[in-house]
């Protein structure tokens, strides 16, 4: 309990009784004597009063104030708001001898005089009258906290993940029978959940001001077809049997067309979808689909276009005339004699004698061999054995992105060209302006000549700015690939061709077990 003060009148004049504090209680402050004496209009000697403070141990300790007489003195209290605002605490000081004790009214006559209008506990004052805990702090208005909300957010159901590699077994290989990257749901099944925004709960000080709480941010479904939102807009329901992906937040259901063979049977396919092939897709025969493709079976001289991935699980016998291209992955058991081209990865246990783009080639599992034609990958190839024994002819490019070369060599050519019209221009307009100035007249065939040369001129020159800023673009990322590499996990054999971001090198000596990669001009080998 804390010490406190009290007024002492007797014949001889005023004094102040100091009360020692109990337990883990304080003293009263100096500072708190003296406001609430000057409130009663008595004078004091602070410093007698401050040594007496310093005395003050366990038993009371009189201070003499003033011989004068007073009339006795009633029960006061303070009121004062915390520097948060957010509480406002009483304080009673006891009367003496022949003091009004202070009356609820009066008390809160203080609160309203601090301007305290929110969370006023009534309770707490009246517990305060009882209690008389004099000199002691007593919440008696509490302000509302602010809180913060949660924004909504959406959960998937579904495996979100379109980059998924498959899995090497124990031996190294990949079981490519089980393998389907596509990620199959059910009619009927959710897909997506909003989680609903939960609101902050507005802050409000002892004084009334409130501080708003932050607005809370809402969600909404993006989604393709064959996808419905449930009544309540919080659920994502798929109509039909398929496969799910997330492609930039976006939720899409592609219906399956399932056939046994691309064949005779089926002839060529072309859907808005997911198609599964049980079998083969023959030769001379097509698969296109924005969809993804699951081929069963192989692929033998065909061709499959397709805006997902493209998932062969016996692999492809080209003939030099089948072709894949994906806007996703393409994951095959082999590629051999086949044009392959993947906005993603492209992943297999052999590629043979192939033509593949891709942002990156893996070939480590089972053989785990790369031998004949050229593999381009923007980013890594990753292989086991590359070329063969017998000095098989192979080229595996890693770095700038082959479409990227052939667009910077397009817009040189451009802006050259377009340089050397503007400059034709120029001077066309140049030599006309002067006959104006000295003094020719120009027939109005010329003149509408001139109106044409000066908005071609005005075209040109925006194109070219928009040029040279994409080349400028281009070129900083030509040359900022220099974490392109080849990783060779078995042997890379004599006859093999490598280029990385530029450099080239043809293979003469066999290299293992190593990293490869663009140091200055030249290629070199690191550990793995």
């Amino acid at each position: 309990m804390n010490g406190y003060f009290q007024i002492h009148i007797s014949e001889k004049g005023v004094s102040l009784l100091l009360f020692p504090p109990t337990g883990e209680g304080s003293k009263p402050g100096l500072s708190e004597i003296r406001e609430y004496l000057d409130r009663i209009g008595v004078p004091y000697d602070a410093p007698a009063i401050n040594s007496a403070l310093g005395s003050l141990r366990e038993d009371e300790v009189a201070v003499f104030l003033t011989p004068n007489k007073i009339a006795p003195v009633s029960e006061k209290c303070s009121v004062a708001v915390m520097a948060d605002r957010m509480t406002a605490v009483l304080r009673l000081y006891p009367p003496s001898a022949g003091g009004h004790p202070i009356r609820k009214n009066q008390i809160m006559e203080q609160i309203e005089a601090q301007k305290i209008s929110y969370g006023i506990d009534e309770n707490a004052i009246d517990e305060a009258l009882l209690d008389k805990r004099n000199c002691t702090d007593i919440v008696v208005a509490r302000g509302q906290q602010q809180t913060a909300g949660k924004d909504a957010v959406i959960e998937y159901r579904f495996d979100t993940n379109n980059d998924s590699r498959p899995e090497l077994k124990e031996d190294g290989s990949v079981d490519f029978f089980k393998l389907n990257t596509l990620h199959q749901c059910t009619k009927g099944q959710v897909l997506a959940e909003i989680i609903p925004a939960q609101k902050g709960q507005d802050g409000i000080d002892v004084l009334g001001k409130v501080s708003p709480a932050r607005e809370v941010k809402k969600a909404t479904f993006a989604h393709g077809r064959n996808l419905e939102i449930s009544q309540d807009g919080l659920q994502l329901i798929s109509m039909v049997d398929g496969h799910a992906s997330l492609v930039d937040s976006t939720v899409f259901v592609s219906d399956v067309y399932s056939v046994e063979d691309v064949s005779t049977a089926t002839g060529n396919i072309d859907y808005h979808g997911d198609v599964e092939v049980k079998g083969n897709v023959c030769e001379n025969f097509s698969v296109k689909t924005d969809g993804n493709v699951f081929v069963k079976g192989v692929v033998e001289g065909a061709v499959i276009e397709a805006g997902g991935n493209i998932v062969i699980a016996r692999g492809m016998h080209g003939q030099n005339k089948g072709s894949l291209k994906a806007g996703g992955n393409i994951i095959a058991k082999f590629l051999s004699a086949a044009a392959v081209k993947a906005d993603g990865f492209v992943e297999a246990e052999q590629i043979l004698n192939s033509n593949v783009e891709a942002v990156n080639v893996n070939v480590e599992a089972g053989k785990g061999l790369i031998t004949g034609g050229r593999v381009t990958a923007k980013s890594a190839v990753n292989v086991r054995n590359a070329g063969s024994p017998m000095g098989t002819a192979t080229i595996i490019e890693v770095g700038s992105d082959p479409e990227m070369k052939k667009r910077f060599a397009e817009l040189q050519k451009s802006v050259g060209e377009k340089s050397k019209s503007i400059s034709q221009i120029k001077s066309v307009l140049e030599e006309t302006a002067m006959k104006i100035k000295a003094g020719a007249k120009l027939l109005p065939e010329q003149l509408k000549n001139v109106k044409i040369l000066q908005t071609t001129l005005a075209q040109s020159q925006a194109q070219i700015q928009e040029e040279l800023k994409e080349l400028e673009e281009l070129d900083k990322l030509l040359q900022g690939d220099d974490n392109a590499h080849i990783n060779v996990r078995g042997t890379m054999y004599q006859g093999v061709s490598v280029a990385i971001s530029g450099a080239s090198m043809n293979v003469k000596n066999e290299y293992t077990f190593c990293k490869l990669i663009k140091k200055g001009a030249d290629i070199a080998s690191t550990t793995l």
